[in-house]
């Protein structure tokens, strides 16, 4: 089994970001990562995002660098790859289980419980319902942080993590850790 990381060339947040891969595990995926240090909501349902600051890391943890064709070609052959039209509904799927073990009656468009992962961005204002929100919590007692593009947005977020915190509160946490987005449809 081998870790694979290509080289970084994809901008966001002001940065270029690769990504990380194993060959033979998800379970060894995330040890690697989080060996080199590498947030746990870096994680995107087949791969790791990595900013090129954490090149050292990663090579001290003994991970493998190819080409981005080469790494595609290796997640494909390893059977863990989601395909980018299948994305949605694995997003779907994983939103619908964390409602339930919440015990969530109502499942919003893209839900993690937990640090490892990260929900959808939040639509730029003119392509978003009213109503829209993008939040996350990393510890149960911090401070959420809420994106919305306006009031009902922002009161939709509060609302629901007050449901989500006393649903995690009835099953014994703290309260409420996670990423919710909600896109208002």
């Amino acid at each position: 089994m081998t870790v694979y990381a290509d080289t970084p060339r994809w901008p966001n947040h002001g940065m270029l970001w690769g990504h990380l891969i194993s060959d033979a595990s998800l379970e060894e995926l995330h040890e690697v990562a989080a060996w080199a240090g590498l947030p746990p909501r870096s994680f995107d349902l087949d791969h790791y995002d990595w900013p090129t600051s954490a090149e050292g890391a990663l090579k001290k943890a003994g991970v493998t660098f190819v080409s981005d064709g080469e790494l595609t070609r290796i997640l494909i052959a390893s059977g863990l790859r989601i395909k980018l039209r299948d994305r949605p509904g694995a997003r779907a799927r994983r939103s619908a289980e964390h409602a339930a073990a919440l015990g969530l009656k109502q499942v919003p468009r893209d839900l993690i419980v937990g640090r490892l992962g990260h929900v959808d961005p939040l639509p730029p204002a003119e392509e978003a319902a009213p109503g829209a929100f993008r939040m996350a919590r990393e510890e149960p007692s911090a401070a959420p942080r809420i994106e919305a593009h306006d009031d009902q947005g922002l009161r939709g977020a509060l609302e629901l993590l007050e449901l989500l915190d006393r649903l995690a509160q009835e099953r014994g946490e703290r309260g409420f850790v996670g990423q919710v987005l909600e896109d208002g449809r």
